[in-house]
């Protein structure tokens, strides 16, 4: 009798158990067989499904990125002036920021490990790469139409990524002095303010 496929109930297992250590005690001081007690699996049930740390954050991003892709292709394919469909993202995405701020320290650890690890380094380039690429893809669109001034839409998509991710520095080192919601919202505001100016 085949053994029945029990794939997409481990994996949520591990992941899940992966985060709890990230935030607990840190990405570097996790270990797999860390990971494995926690998700109540044997190391090699661990191994089976993801190879290392690099993986399983990289399966972490991937979640994380889900709902964002779903309204990036979204809002691609609408008619809306392109200024209003980049603010409703950073609607939605000042919308989950309580659900997903868990994921700011261990992000930030995470950097910090790509500096020294090209493993880790390439995970975060490709996570990167697909929201960069989806806004560039809306901000070109706006250029096109001719709501947008003349500008590389790859810079620009990367001035609002590096406003997201400083920002989440920020608020992992000094949360006492960053209002994220209010920074975020205002920097947004600046770049499609910026992004119009000369179109119109």
């Amino acid at each position: 009798m085949p053994r029945p496929d029990v794939s997409e109930e481990r994996r949520p297992q591990i992941i899940d158990a992966a985060i709890r250590l990230f935030v607990s005690k840190g990405y570097r001081k996790t270990t797999m067989a860390d990971i494995a007690r926690e998700a109540g699996l044997s190391i090699g049930g661990v191994y089976w499904y993801y190879k290392s740390k690099d993986a399983i954050i990289a399966a972490i991003l991937d979640r994380t990125f889900d709902a964002d892709r779903t309204l990036l292709t979204r809002l691609l394919a609408a008619d809306a002036p392109t200024a209003e469909r980049l603010r409703a993202f950073v609607d939605f995405y000042l919308g989950s920021f309580d659900e997903w701020q868990w994921i700011n320290t261990i992000g930030t650890e995470f950097y910090s490990e790509a500096v020294h690890d090209a493993r880790v380094q390439a995970v975060i380039v490709r996570y990167l790469g697909r929201y960069r690429d989806a806004l560039a893809a809306l901000i070109e669109q706006g250029i096109q139409r001719g709501e947008f001034r003349s500008v590389n839409a790859i810079d620009a998509a990367n001035v609002f990524l590096g406003l997201e991710e400083g920002l989440s520095i920020h608020l992992a080192v000094d949360a006492q002095h960053t209002r994220w919601r209010e920074s975020f919202l205002l920097g947004c505001e600046l770049i499609i303010a910026g992004l119009r100016h000369a179109a119109n």
